[in-house]
């Protein structure tokens, strides 16, 4: 008899403790479901965006609420604040600027974005700074009527830039346009020249332009101030091509408020970033093969060492 009472007992033992996990399952389960319910049907709390607007390969993603929106105005009636437009504008028309007046390939028909479709702008409040562009394609970032998964390359800009007083798109968009040249990401060089060329966009009617360095070697630790560089090396180099004017075709591109979108005449002077690029990409190229690093894919650490600056400086140097 007491080993049937034992029996009946732990059999009522076992089915209870069989009873509490599967409610424990039930209990976890449910919050599982109502939290993903929860969240299908509101935006994830880091969605920063609320709007996209898009034209060409650009495609902008805002917000008119809250800490990263934008000024509301819409003064043109489109449906899209004017700040987002004015963003719009200039970087296409720096897209223009760079592929037709410069001659350089578009980031996407480089074969290291070969398998991406698109830019995406991200427009947010920046604590510090005004922009950021960055080098490796990524997943795109949702939106209504999404038709397509291809990677895309983005940049940050600062909800409070103005582009009708700010060159920071065209900037962040050369960026992209380095980076698909060539691997090297040292601050003289991505910035010091990004810097440079932000002067046919600039309402500055002096331009900043600090003194060159007087050697390759003082240019390592240089960034926006190496500009200067680019500026004297410009002048020495272009004299061998023609001082023409923008295509005309450049008076038809205005802000929202109808002021002008490039406010320099002549491109003759840039027209040696083409060249500049080109003798990067080559470079490039030596030292992937020298290192057994492949192309596209150096580490980030190996994008920034400063060891390849002097040989980068002569590259661009040479007569």
């Amino acid at each position: 008899m007491q080993i049937k009472g034992e029996g009946r007992y732990l059999l009522s033992r076992f089915f209870s403790v069989m009873k509490l996990e599967w409610l424990t399952y039930l209990f976890v389960l449910t919050v599982v479901l109502i939290l993903a319910n929860d969240a299908w049907a509101k935006p994830h709390p880091k969605a920063l965006y609320t709007h996209t607007a898009s034209e060409g390969v650009f495609r902008v993603f805002y917000t008119t609420e809250g800490k990263h929106a934008v000024p509301a105005e819409d003064q043109n009636g489109n449906g899209v604040p004017d700040r987002v437009d004015d963003i719009l504008i200039q970087l296409k028309v720096a897209d223009w600027f760079y592929q037709t007046q410069l001659e350089l390939i578009a980031p996407l028909k480089h074969p290291r974005y070969s398998q991406s479709d698109g830019i995406e702008v991200h427009i947010q409040h920046f604590d510090q700074g005004t922009g950021l562009a960055f080098d490796e394609p990524t997943k795109p970032n949702w939106y209504e009527g999404q038709s397509s998964t291809a990677l895309t390359l983005k940049i940050k800009i600062g909800s409070r830039v103005d582009p009708r007083f700010s060159t920071t798109p065209a900037h962040e968009l050369f960026h992209l346009y380095q980076y698909g040249y060539s691997p090297f990401k040292t601050k003289w060089f991505t910035e010091g020249m990004a810097r440079w060329l932000e002067k046919p966009f600039s309402r500055q009617t002096q331009f900043a332009v600090p003194p060159s360095p007087s050697s390759c070697e003082q240019l390592t630790g240089m960034a926006y101030n190496a500009n200067g560089f680019f500026d004297q090396l410009a002048q020495r180099q272009s004299k061998a091509h023609h001082r023409e004017a923008f295509s005309e075709d450049h008076r038809q591109f205005v802000y929202t408020d109808g002021s002008p979108v490039i406010r320099y005449g002549s491109p003759f002077e840039f027209r040696m970033v083409k060249t500049w690029l080109e003798r990067a990409g080559e470079l490039g190229v030596q030292e992937s093969r020298r290192l057994g690093v492949p192309e596209g894919k150096w580490p980030e650490p190996l994008q920034r060492s400063g060891q390849f600056d002097v040989a980068l400086c002569k590259a661009l140097t040479k007569p």
